[in-house]
């Protein structure tokens, strides 16, 4: 056999080749074979005398080799390096690997370890010797109680749960006698050693239960905290000057501990003997608590306990006779009658009367995952359907009910059976399903999966379906009657459908049927019912009692689910509210309340809280969430279901802070927390020097511990790979931390305008949070502050707390209400006072005072349209307002008669102005009848115009809800075409500067006008002093445009210099800008009427008409 072997080998490693042809492989010269360069030193011969393995690779100037330290003229093929053979002398090869994954391979308690290393290149790559652990505690959290003594008194092993004895004794056993002692350590004694580097010697204890002082030749234990090498040994070659406060590794005496008998020091006598220190219970090195202490400090004592995690039982199968379940092959046997004549029940898939022939049959496996921000209680029925090349619904279905926060990772195995046996092999079959809302019965999403190699007699699909949230219906070009509508498939929009009303069926739904469905369902075909959440059956008739059971409905409000009708009619799930969790919804979740600092919610919106949870005998886990802080709120509160032991508070892609810390799990706690400065989590670069940062991994992380006893005030601390927190020992207790956030949601991102998503779990997320880019908000970043703002929905409506009192809500809202009560009051005031004076009969001879008049009428309507809308926003936004009806009207209508008001107003202002210029270039040939009437068809035509070119807004303002975060709000916003909000641009500054320049170049004019009129009479005096003199005695109308321009510049400047509000975070400009916006309109009487003579008098004989009247009627 070796001969036959050999030769083969031979063959197979040998070959006739004098030259290679391809360029990209290598020569073996003695053994005329070509290989690829990639297979030369690789560690495997491929050549029959070596030549690949022996040549000098390194001349193929490749950089993906690895070079050997040991030997620099051999260069691996990256095949090699990790192979489990060591190709360079000193096995680097393989350390190299083991470096580069020892976050994996070797957790953090076990660096330091040194009794866990069995393989020597392990050993040799971690410097697991005791270099670099001189300042790592011997008593710490991992070596606590492993039956080890790790300090050289034992101080690790006392007070442990598996012996006898007290807190600071030792268990001592003397096997001759049969008795077990328990030795204070106050009462044991090392004797001096006179020289410990002498390797022959070994530690020798005693003990000692007197008064009697044995210093000359002992050292007490009883003297310090910890027993060290400079203590006990005369002459030792390290003295160590650390201090006795934590006791450290001594690896100058673990070597001497061997001795573990005791002896009594009055007569040298045998007393007994130590546990044997050699043998260490090997665990596994997961994270514990232990003295890690509380953050913050407990209020109460309440009990504690610690987690591990459960695993399902199995159930154990009766005694069964397999003969009879063979008889039926893949079907179930029935004894029947007397005589327990042998019936077959068969699986859809096979058929015959024992079940021995194969269905022609679709076997499908499915798996539905959520890729968009759905109700957290939602229930979707699927309904899988067989459908032919026209799309008729032919053939088996079937029917699943899924809920994705308990279902995300099951797999749903269904068989289809063809329409007819066997199957119509000129007809291709398609499988639709369709999802269903079950609380609602609405219709979902609809999926298209093609059957390929239709030749087969078994098609096995399996495949996963993604359910995003509700779509907006798509226009398609399938004629589907007046009983249907064109639906397009959610996994490939180029395919579509009918989706018929009830009562109807066919590929355009024009096939009537009878529907025999129950009423509260749905009847998708005369065969295919729907059914409601607590029906089942065919004809979904039938009605589940157990939750309507008073003895097993779920407690705290939680919504009952009967399970699947072909498992169990008695089995239930509960959906809890977001307080509560359990089987039955009767546990309170913790509740934890975050109180953040200004310089946190200065500079973010949202926060990322990650949870650490520690388990006995497994791996700790890392959940992460992601929170919004609520607008003009420093306090952010969590219900959280989950046990946890540390929660870290982050910045997104910033600081870390430690915000809770407890030892074991507590149910149902109630926390209160800040999140101070002092919490925050320092980077290992902050901590370490150049010099330690540049140490290789495990020497670096060696360190770690010296940085908590180091750092007194310091509280946790992360590297790359690891986060760490300082117990109450000061131990560096760390563990792996994942710091890699995706927001992608696996590239389901469905935020908009270039916002990050954010899902809490990879594999079963439950939440799909955004986060926004400046100048965008909303659930998913769909709404933009850019450009002009007059609403005051998204510069005041994230501020407006929902379900609290006026009273507690935000300093901002209260001020916007003081500011709207200002301007109504101040609005009426003007308004009135202005009517009363531009209604007298001398002021509406010319067109003046019928602009005056309209302006004021304006004001007053203005005023209350305004105290209209802050007071719909408040109550809407604090779910007092909820008739959507009434709340679409007041959404159209209310900011589009504002806009309207506004600018008219400001366009009547500059009909006076227009008004004042003609009356003086014309003088005595001003004719005020045609003024007035002028000014009666201008107001009509300004309200003409102004309407027009605003008539875009209330075609695209919409009453939008949004789920954001924990808050559901109804916003009143308008969404711009580009197109659209150019146009909307334009007529902004047209209606703001038209109006603005009319105002200017009118009262210029008539002052050069009536300057030049002085000049000709009175030439003496020059015509700059002329205008001087005009405008001192004019200056009642330049007074009014002046200011006009003033305050209406703010809104000027912040609408189109600023660019947007960057976050609902900061409102105060654009709340200002907002508000002075209305100070024009509300300014008539004290602009036009206070400055003039004519316009006071005629409002001083007004108010004394008004006061007779008044008097008359009293």
């Amino acid at each position: 056999m070796n001969y036959f072997s050999d030769l083969a080998n031979r063959c197979y490693k040998t070959g006739n080749e004098r030259s290679c042809r391809n360029l990209s492989y290598f020569h073996c010269n003695r053994s005329l074979k070509c290989v690829p360069y990639h297979r030369v030193s690789d560690g495997i011969n491929d050549c029959f005398f070596d030549e690949d393995e022996q040549s000098d690779a390194c001349l193929f100037n490749d950089s993906n080799r690895f070079i050997c330290k040991s030997e620099p003229k051999k260069c691996l093929s990256p095949v090699a390096v990790g192979s489990g053979h060591y190709q360079c002398s000193l096995a680097e090869d393989e350390i190299y690997i083991y470096i580069s994954n020892v976050f994996e391979l070797l957790p953090f308690p076990d660096l330091c370890n040194k009794n866990i290393y069995r393989d020597p290149i392990l050993s040799f790559a971690t410097e697991a010797s005791n270099a670099n652990c001189e300042w790592w505690p011997c008593d710490n959290p991992y070596t606590r109680c492993n039956k080890k003594w790790d300090c050289s008194n034992g101080a690790d092993e006392l007070g442990c749960s598996k012996t006898n004895c007290s807190l600071n004794e030792h268990e001592c056993k003397n096997e001759l006698l049969g008795l077990s002692y328990c030795l204070p350590i106050a009462n044991m004694f090392d004797k001096f050693i006179d020289d410990c580097s002498d390797k022959s010697v070994t530690r020798q204890l005693y003990f000692d239960n007197g008064t009697h002082d044995w210093g000359e030749y002992y050292y007490s234990w009883n003297k310090s905290k910890c027993v060290t090498a400079e203590k006990i040994c005369r002459y030792h070659l390290q003295v160590s000057v650390k201090q006795d406060e934590v006791c450290l590794y001594q690896p100058g005496l673990s070597r001497l501990f061997y001795g573990n008998t005791v002896h009594l020091i009055r007569n040298n006598k045998f007393l007994c003997t130590l546990y044997d220190g050699s043998f260490k219970e090997i665990t596994s090195a997961v994270l514990t608590t232990w003295r890690s202490g509380n953050i913050p400090k407990l209020i109460t004592n309440t009990s504690v306990r610690s987690i591990s995690k459960l695993h399902q039982k199995k159930m154990v199968l009766p005694n069964i006779d397999f003969a009879l379940i063979r008889y039926c092959h893949q079907g179930i046997v029935v004894l029947t009658g007397v005589n327990e004549r042998k019936e077959c029940l068969c699986p859809p898939s096979y058929f015959g009367n024992r079940c021995q022939w194969q269905n022609q049959r679709i076997s499908l496996t499915l798996q539905f995952s959520v890729r968009s921000k759905i109700s957290m209680m939602a229930i979707f029925q699927m309904i899988i359907m067989l459908i032919d090349e026209q799309g008729h619904i032919v053939g088996d279905h079937e029917q699943i009910t899924y809920m994705p926060v308990q279902d995300c990772n099951t797999k749903y195995n269904i068989y289809l059976l063809y329409p007819t046996r066997p199957k119509n092999l000129s007809i291709n079959y398609a499988i639709r399903i369709d999802a269903f809302d079950k609380t609602t019965l609405d219709y979902w999403a609809s999926w298209y999966l093609p059957i390929p190699f239709s030749f087969l007699p078994v098609n096995r699909i399996a495949t996963r379906l993604d359910i995003f949230g509700v779509e907006k219906i798509d226009a398609c070009s399938l004629s589907c009657g007046t009983h249907g509508r064109c639906v397009r498939y959610t996994n490939n929009k180029s395919l579509f459908f009918c989706q018929c009303e009830q009562g109807y069926s066919g590929s355009h739904c024009d096939i009537p049927h009878i529907c025999s469905c129950a009423n509260d369902s749905i009847c998708l075909t005369s065969s295919i019912c729907v059914c409601s959440l607590h029906r089942f059956g065919p004809r979904c008739y039938l009605k589940h009692s157990i939750c309507q059971s008073n003895n097993n409905t779920c407690q705290h409000n939680g919504l009952c689910i009967p399970t699947d009708d072909r498992i169990s009619l008695q089995r239930f799930i509960c959906f809890c509210t977001e307080d509560y969790s359990g089987e039955r919804c009767e546990k309170a979740n913790s509740e934890i309340t975050i109180y953040l600092d200004e310089t946190i919610t200065a500079i973010t919106s949202s926060v990322l809280i990650h949870f650490i949870t520690a388990f006995q005998h497994t791996n700790h886990e890392q959940t992460t969430t992601l929170k919004k802080i609520p607008s003009s709120q420093q306090i952010i509160t969590l219900s959280v279901a989950q046990p946890f032991n540390m929660i870290f508070f982050q910045i997104p892609n910033q600081y870390y802070y430690l915000a809770v810390l407890r030892e074991a799990l507590i149910p149902s706690e109630k926390i209160y927390t800040e999140i101070l400065p002092k919490q925050r989590c320092s980077p290992i670069e902050e901590l370490l020097n150049n010099t330690f940062l540049n140490y290789d991994y495990f020497r670096r992380v060696k360190y770690y511990p010296f940085l908590c006893r180091n750092y007194s005030q310091l509280m946790c601390f992360y590297d790359k790979h690891h986060m760490c927190i300082c117990d109450l020992d000061r131990f560096s207790n760390c563990f792996l931390f994942n710091h890699t956030i995706h927001y992608d949601c696996q590239g389901y991102n469905d935020c908009e305008n270039d916002g990050q998503c954010f899902q809490n779990n990879q594999t079963c997320p439950t939440k799909f949070l955004c986060t926004c880019e400046d100048c965008y908000y909303g659930s998913k970043c769909q709404f933009s502050t850019k450009g002009f703002i007059f609403s005051l929905d998204p510069i005041l409506g994230y501020h407006i707390k929902q379900n609290v009192a006026f009273n507690r809500q935000p300093l901002i809202v209260k001020i916007s209400l003081v500011i709207t009560v200002i301007i109504f009051i101040l609005g009426l005031i003007s308004g009135s006072c202005s009517i009363i004076t531009f209604s007298r009969k001398k002021i509406k001879e010319v067109g003046c005072g019928f602009y005056l008049l309209v302006s004021s009428i304006s004001s007053i309507c203005m005023v209350v349209v305004l105290t209209i809308k802050f007071s719909q926003l408040v109550l809407s936004q604090v779910l007092l307002l909820t008739n959507r009806s009434l709340l679409i009207v007041n959404c159209i209508s209310l900011d589009f008669m504002l806009k309207i008001l506004l600018v008219s107003t400001e366009w009547f202002n500059a009909g006076v102005a227009v008004e004042r210029m003609t009356n003086v270039i014309q003088c005595a040939k001003f004719n005020k009848r045609k003024s007035k009437q002028i000014a009666k068809l201008i107001s009509v035509g300004v309200f003409l115009l102004v309407t027009s070119t605003h008539i875009h807004d209330p075609i695209h303002r919409k009453l939008v809800e949004d789920l954001d975060g924990d808050e559901k709000r109804l916003w009143c916003l308008v969404r711009y075409s580009s197109i659209v909000n150019i146009y909307d641009l334009s007529v902004t500054l047209f209606h703001f500067l038209v109006p603005l320049s009319i105002n200017l170049i009118s009262t210029i004019v008539i002052i050069i006008k009536l300057a030049r009129k002085r000049f000709y009479l009175q030439p003496q005096l020059s015509f700059q002093e002329h205008i001087r003199k005009e405008i001192c005695r004019h200056k009642h109308l330049l007074f009014a445009p002046c200011i006009l321009v003033l305050l209406a510049l703010p809104r000027l400047i912040i609408s189109f210099i600023k660019g947007c509000m960057r976050s609902p975070r900061e409102p105060w400009l654009y709340l200002i800008g907002y508000y002075v916006s209305f100070l024009p309109s509300i300014s008539t009487f004290f602009i036009f009427v206070l400055p003039s003579k004519n316009y006071k008098h005629e409002f001083d004989v007004g108010i004394q008409r008004w006061t007779r009247v008044f008097h008359t009627t009293s």
